[in-house]
């Protein structure tokens, strides 16, 4: 599958909004050079990180520019660092993201596991003299991996929750 890129026209049929060339050219300034992955390779895991991306829809500030396009940006009420995003723009930020989505993803990561709810939850002590096992309390178990560096780059991007100051 042929990676359409999303360049801020908001299109029907786009599918990433990292080329190929863009994605290699990220890993090698990083130090991650995969001399064996092909163009599709490297596609595959842009589409991973995409989905990725498509998993935060409710999260993202403002709105679409047009319910018709395919992914999440354009949008218009964006805002980084208090200016306002274009409508027409695909932000730095979210090219990054994805690429460091793809990135976790090269290094095998799943990007979005299956995690079945355990209702013991994981062994935090087990002794084999006299048999003891103490599980960890199912419900403070994280249920999705934390992929820090991508998931920073995509802060900027969300909408603000909790509690801030609003000076007068």
């Amino acid at each position: 599958m042929a990676l359409i890129i999303e360049d801020g026209t908001g299109k029907t049929d786009s599918n990433s909004y990292v080329t190929v060339d863009e994605f290699r050219a990220y890993a090698e300034a990083r130090g991650t050079v995969v001399a064996e992955s092909t163009d599709q390779d490297y596609e595959q895991y842009l589409i991973k990180a995409m989905d990725k991306l498509e998993s935060y829809r409710g999260r993202y500030q403002g709105q679409k520019v047009d319910q018709d396009q395919a992914l999440q940006f354009p949008r218009d009420g964006v805002y980084i660092d208090d200016y306002e995003v274009s409508a027409s723009t695909i932000p730095r930020e979210l090219k990054y993201s994805q690429m460091a989505f793809a990135m976790e993803s090269l290094a095998g990561n799943d990007l979005s596991p299956t995690q079945l709810v355990s209702s013991s939850g994981q062994v935090t002590k087990e002794k084999v003299g006299e048999i003891e096992v103490t599980y960890a309390n199912p419900t403070s178990l994280r249920s999705t991996p934390a992929f820090a560096k991508a998931e920073a780059l995509l802060a900027p991007l969300l909408r603000k929750s909790g509690l801030f100051a609003v000076r007068a």
